[in-house]
């Protein structure tokens, strides 16, 4: 349901619920990965655990 999605919009969604991000980020262009995006939601107990990822700003 979130994946894909900008960390800004997914939190807007889950403003009201139990959740935590854990971030994966690689030394590699660094200075390009810029745009957060989920790359997998779990739901643990009565939270949900977003993992994301960065990805370079494609404009």
């Amino acid at each position: 349901m979130y994946l894909g999605l900008h960390l800004d919009k997914v939190e807007s969604i889950l403003k009201n619920k139990k959740y935590t991000i854990k971030t994966i980020k690689g030394k590699k262009d660094s200075d390009k990965l810029t745009v957060p995006r989920v790359i997998k939601s779990t739901q643990k107990g009565d939270s949900i655990e977003l993992i994301v990822t960065y990805f370079s700003d494609s404009k």
